[in-house]
């Protein structure tokens, strides 16, 4: 376990390191060309578009670092990332982002895997509050649950249909999100906020994340 989680922490800086700083220099040189072609009619919209890749590939590389250093396997890394990554995505954003998140976690391991899948259907369902809810507000509430932990993500958008189908149209990652929480033991609910938007609840459990499996629930 030690020499697998040495290697884990060699990848994760070496990604860091080598692309991390080659995607930063890409970065800065496309957006030092896209204001020297401002004055040329149409000549920055293909530098802009590589600006916009480019610090698109640094927020992905930043979350595969993260999934991958073994530093990061315990539930307080995991909150504390979470709420980091909701308060820059919707910073420049029109939709005003509440967050809370209880202080003094228990030190509890959870493994990668767990991890991941929780901040794939975090990241989903932020994204659907962005793309599809047409919010101006939204609130994401962190807390311990029986056995485990709770992420609640409400907004104050248009709602889903009534009745929702299995998989309204535009919303394809509603069944991803209840996915990825059924792969680590844990499960999540899509239902009406109280303010008749849409509340994704992701509830995930400690002793599955210890035994890596549905079968440690109780």
């Amino acid at each position: 376990k030690r020499a697998m989680e040495k290697e884990r922490s060699r990848i994760a800086r070496d990604m860091h390191d080598e692309i991390g700083s080659k995607l930063t220099r890409i970065s800065f040189l496309s957006e030092v060309a896209r204001h020297a072609c401002e004055e040329t009619p149409g000549a920055a919209t293909p530098v802009e578009a590589i600006a916009t890749a480019s610090r698109e590939l640094l927020q992905a590389l930043d979350e595969i670092v993260w999934v991958v250093n073994p530093r990061n396997d315990d539930l307080e890394h995991l909150a504390g990332y979470l709420e980091q990554y909701a308060r820059e995505y919707f910073q420049p954003t029109p939709v005003d982002c509440e967050i809370s998140i209880p202080q003094n976690l228990p030190e509890v391991p959870l493994p990668t895997e767990l991890r991941h899948n929780v901040f794939l259907a975090f990241e989903e369902a932020l994204g659907n509050v962005l793309k599809h809810s047409g919010a101006s507000h939204v609130r994401i509430a962190m807390s311990l649950a029986p056995g485990g932990f709770d992420i609640v993500v409400d907004d104050d958008g248009q709602g889903l249909p009534n009745p929702a189908p299995a998989q309204p149209p535009g919303h394809d990652g509603l069944g991803n999100m209840k996915a990825r929480l059924d792969a680590v033991g844990g499960w999540c609910q899509i239902g009406e906020s109280p303010t008749r938007g849409t509340r994704v609840r992701l509830r995930f459990y400690f002793q599955s994340a210890a035994a890596g499996s549905r079968g440690a629930l109780v």
